[in-house]
């Protein structure tokens, strides 16, 4: 069984828990602070992966580690991926979760990448562009790259741009003078 298939499944059964115990937002925010941690620190990842720490070690370290600042709910889910020794895809089962949040949340994501920094009205109009009536927030990352000649270049994850937002970019990009490109992440 592939990981991607394995974190997917835990990531659902965790994010079907949250919402059943009303702790969605509670458990995205212990996943952003896991995921930024497990980042920084390469002894926590080596420590996570150590074949010889047993799995009792581990969780009891991962509880004083994080004493206090997790919702119970993901100091039970750590505490049974470390016990199954599925712990090396906890960073995998974390990011899976946070895209089924932002779909669950119905929050847009987006990326757009500039020769320079959006000026604030054009982001504005891009947020607003971006907004359906059904999304209740959009997300939105600016990255600027200086080789693009002009232009901009914007990726919305898992969503459609339909054919209004579509013609209504086209026209923001004629004033750019750019290419508009739209894909998935």
């Amino acid at each position: 069984m592939g990981s991607m298939r394995v974190s997917n499944r835990y990531a659902k059964a965790l994010l079907d828990l949250a919402r059943e115990r009303q702790a969605l937002d509670a458990v995205k925010q212990d996943s952003d602070l896991l995921l930024a941690v497990i980042q920084d620190s390469r002894d926590l990842r080596s420590f996570l992966k150590s074949p010889i720490i047993k799995p009792d070690q581990k969780i009891k370290t991962l509880k004083s580690a994080f004493a206090g600042q997790l919702n119970d709910l993901t100091d039970a889910f750590l505490e049974l991926l470390v016990k199954h020794s599925r712990e090396e895809h906890l960073q995998g089962i974390l990011q899976n979760y946070n895209s089924l949040y932002f779909t669950e949340r119905n929050v847009i994501r987006a990326r757009i990448t500039a020769a320079s920094p959006l000026e604030a009205d054009q982001v504005a109009r891009l947020l607003a562009l971006l907004k359906t009536p059904e999304s209740s927030d959009v997300q939105l990352e600016q990255v600027v790259d200086e080789s693009l000649i002009g232009g901009f270049v914007l990726r919305v994850a898992d969503q459609q741009v339909d054919a209004s937002v579509a013609t209504a970019l086209a026209t923001l990009d004629r004033e750019f003078q750019k290419n508009l490109y739209i894909a998935d992440f």
